[in-house]
């Protein structure tokens, strides 16, 4: 992403950790071309909704700049 603020980049670094739960339960053996849609769908998921309830974590404990 290009133009990242400090918090979006926050937000991905925490929603590291759920995708690395989510890929332990896959296998990080596979090859991303060996994933079931399923897979995939399971790590898009994790990705969207961790990276949504990270912004709202960070965005409620954040001052509002007015």
């Amino acid at each position: 992403m290009q133009g990242t603020t400090e918090e979006e980049r926050l937000a991905i670094a925490l929603v590291m950790k759920r995708l690395g739960q989510t890929m332990d339960a896959i296998g990080w053996q596979k090859r991303l071309c060996d994933l079931s849609e399923t897979d995939v769908t399971a790590l898009i998921e994790e990705v969207l909704e961790g990276y949504g309830a990270e912004m709202s974590r960070i965005a409620a404990t954040s001052e509002v700049p007015f």
